[in-house]
């Protein structure tokens, strides 16, 4: 390998490195940082598409492979509306575990050859794995203190700190959410302008 080609090499690992421990500072600041709600689902959103497109085989989806991570995506919600559902207001890390276990289950039967249609295997996992881990799902809210008669308990003695994410993504078609989401994009949108305007610079 030539000198050139061994730097070339040598930088393109070093900005693969900075782009990792970006995304990580940015998935540990979601899962234990503070940010407002509108800040935590778009940060929620961004771990989803990262998780499905690190864990799920994309290659039939071939150019169209960025639309069904979406999809999929927005499918994830249904899992998290069941937690919300059921009481179970798990957050950050442990919310984190719970869509990377049903994503899990999807890659497990891929790589057993037991899909034959994506769409409806993703579906059918997704929209069952609270049901179907239900009782583990259970204790491990009542373990974290995530089960909704615990928040209401102590909402009693003080308010919490943060909205559980299984609230905000339940509460994310109510329109004034919706709004602030779209502001929080605005924002992010600017950032990213003047982050690459200064690089130009």
């Amino acid at each position: 390998m030539s000198l050139e080609g061994y730097l070339d090499q040598r930088d393109a690992a070093s900005a693969g490195a900075g782009r990792l421990a970006r995304r990580d500072a940015a998935e540990r600041e979601l899962l234990y940082g503070k940010m407002s709600d509108a800040e935590r689902l778009l940060a929620f959103d961004r771990f989803c598409r990262r998780q499905l497109q690190a864990r799920i085989d994309w290659t039939w989806a071939g150019a169209a492979k960025a639309k069904r991570i979406e999809q999929c995506r927005i499918m994830l919600e249904t899992l998290v509306k069941g937690l919300w559902a059921r009481g179970w207001l798990l957050d950050g890390a442990q919310l984190a575990k719970v869509v990377i276990a049903a994503l899990d289950d999807v890659a497990k039967a891929q790589k057993a050859g037991r899909v034959r249609n994506f769409w409806m295997f993703y579906s059918s996992v997704v929209t069952r794995h609270v049901g179907t881990h239900a009782e583990e799902l259970r204790d491990e809210s009542k373990a974290v203190g995530a089960h909704a008669s615990q928040v209401f308990q102590a909402l009693t003695k003080r308010l919490p700190d943060q909205t559980p994410l299984p609230e905000l993504v339940a509460q994310r078609a109510h329109e004034t959410l919706r709004e602030k989401v779209a502001k929080a994009r605005r924002q992010q949108a600017r950032k990213d302008a003047n982050a690459a305007q200064q690089q130009l610079l």
